[in-house]
């Protein structure tokens, strides 16, 4: 079996945006992983390992994701999880959206009905930078921290999401990411 996710994808202004930045971070921060340029994402739902009967089914349930307006989100702090002088996790926050926060109720209950067990911890959407740190070592003082996101690129403030979509994961491939069905989300049609 492979394993799956449904996210949304970041926009390549940003995704290039974030790749330029780790170039500098990498010199300094002991990641096992960087996010490839290409695998930018917003994670709404992490499968793990699917069987191919159950994609179809989730396939088809997902189009009814394509009744929800396109919207914008903005993006937020930068925030790691775990130790926070040795992040397993670094990323870059986006804002709440109540459509956001839809989406993501109505995929988690779509996946439910091929046997997704629902995450017990509160879904915090972010785009991961790097995992996985590699120097037991090493560790980032405060001070170290400040100083490496003082010299953060300007990100773009906002990106519009006007798809959802299902994703293989490749472990060993580099990117790892590869789309295997978009939904796209209605255009606004007010103006």
């Amino acid at each position: 079996m492979s394993h799956y996710f449904i996210g949304i994808q970041v926009k390549p202004e940003l995704a290039e945006q974030l790749s330029e930045w780790q170039t500098n971070l990498a010199q300094h921060l002991p990641y096992k992983q960087w996010t490839d340029k290409s695998d930018f994402h917003i994670t709404l739902v992490f499968l793990g390992d699917v069987d191919e009967k159950s994609i179809k089914i989730l396939q088809s349930e997902l189009q009814s994701i394509a009744a929800y307006e396109a919207f914008d989100l903005k993006r937020s702090a930068l925030g790691t999880f775990g130790n926070k002088h040795q992040p397993r996790v670094l990323w870059l926050g986006v804002e709440s959206h109540p459509v956001l926060t839809d989406i993501q109720k109505q995929v988690v209950q779509i996946c439910k009905t091929i046997g997704y067990h629902e995450e017990k911890r509160m879904y915090k959407p972010h785009i991961t930078i790097a995992k996985k740190w590699a120097d037991q070592k090493k560790i980032v003082t405060e001070d170290a921290w400040n100083e490496l996101l003082s010299d953060r690129p300007s990100f773009v403030d906002a990106f519009n999401v006007d798809a959802i979509h299902l994703y293989k994961i490749h472990p060993a491939s580099q990117p790892k990411y590869e789309i295997i069905q978009s939904i796209p989300l209605r255009k606004d049609t007010s103006s």
